[in-house]
């Protein structure tokens, strides 16, 4: 039977391989070549497979040669990378080669994976990393990403839309997008159907859920914290106070709620953190609200504005993450949510980051 030419996908791929060159010295030699498909069908425009192998690769150095079966994507995400491997893997054992993946790029968080599933990797950005067991390890990366994504919902982890990523940290099962919106508006957050499925989207993206059957289960809860942690960014200060007050933090709340406007105020992650986990910040505690105005006049003459002498700081912003999933105090004032606290000490001086790690562990004993 005649051997089918390369594919289309196979001619980008290798075209994107010659131009971002070898990621080693040019003392180890690498060729790669399409793995020839006999009958095959053609390969589809998004790199998945079709029944073979993508490429064959040969790597020598020295006096030792080594060659790999190789498995391509034109996507580097970690939902698209652990397939790619998978496959790989399957190819592996079918031709009794190690396996590859190729990628547009490989980070050292995702070399990293590639070393756990003993599988080798290279990219499209000059970097790799090849591991015959006993005999090779050759891993090259800082090289920057050639070919960025345009990913669904880029800041799915930051500002509004981070609430639907942390709505699962609160319930780790939902039936269905529906009940992921009602969820987060029974918390007090508020958030468009279409802003949820993109979020989704990028959380599938990244490996943190899966859809699959009739549910939306969180994966990896460790992992999401990460995600938000590194994403967050503290909330913007539209306005702010710093007031001697006369009156409890609990009456303080408690003449804000009486106020007819109903503005929103709620103590800040960082002045909420001893209800979470053991230790005491000596500093006056912070508020956020949505109405500087309202909540000054709801507390009227008993406390003044006093730079020097505070004992309490009140910060207007437009940003909603502060308010989402607050909870009530047995004293009357409202918390931020645990989720906060950690995000908002995480960020902190050390002992700040000590309490973020204390928090952080009762998120995750609080799913089980």
């Amino acid at each position: 039977m005649p051997q089918r030419p390369e594919t289309n996908f196979q001619k980008n791929m290798l075209r994107k391989l010659k131009a971002a060159g070898s990621p080693w010295p040019s003392q180890v030699e690498l060729a790669i070549e399409p793995w020839i498909r006999r009958g095959a069908s053609s390969h589809s425009t998004n790199g998945a497979n079709n029944g073979q192998p993508d490429f064959r690769v040969r790597l020598g150095w020295k006096r030792g040669r080594f060659e790999f079966v190789a498995e391509a994507r034109n996507r580097s995400t970690p939902s698209v990378l652990a397939t790619a491997v998978q496959q790989a893997k399957q190819y592996a054992e079918q031709v009794g080669l190690p396996p590859m993946v190729i990628v547009p790029f490989l980070d050292d968080a995702r070399m990293d994976r590639l070393a756990e599933a003993e599988v080798s990797g290279l990219d499209l950005s000059g970097n790799g990393i090849v591991m015959v067991p006993g005999r090779l390890l050759l891993r090259r990366s800082g090289n920057s990403n050639r070919f960025p994504e345009s990913q669904p919902m880029r800041f799915a982890y930051r500002g509004a839309t981070s609430i639907v990523p942390r709505v699962f940290l609160c319930r780790p099962r939902f039936e269905s997008v529906s009940d992921i919106k009602n969820e987060i508006e029974a918390r007090g957050g508020d958030v468009a159907l279409s802003t949820v499925s993109k979020a989704l989207a990028r959380m599938m993206d990244d490996v943190l859920i899966d859809r699959g059957g009739r549910q939306i289960t969180l994966l990896q809860p460790d992992a999401l914290l990460d995600k938000l942690a590194e994403n967050f960014r503290p909330s913007r200060r539209l306005q702010s106070i710093s007031l001697k007050c006369s009156l409890s933090l609990a009456e303080i709340f408690t003449k804000v709620a009486r106020n007819r406007a109903r503005p929103r105020m709620v103590l800040s992650g960082a002045s909420s953190q001893n209800r979470y986990a053991a230790g005491l910040r000596s500093d006056e505690p912070l508020v956020y609200c949505d109405d500087l105005a309202a909540v000054c006049t709801s507390l009227g003459k008993a406390c003044k504005e006093s730079a020097r002498f505070a004992d309490l700081t009140v910060v207007a912003t437009d940003d909603r993450t502060p308010f989402f999933d607050a909870r009530p105090d047995a004293s009357g004032s409202l918390l931020a949510s645990p989720v906060q606290a950690y995000l908002e000490t995480a960020v902190g001086d050390k002992r700040d980051r000590e309490i973020a790690q204390a928090i952080r562990k009762r998120i995750l004993r609080d799913l089980k």
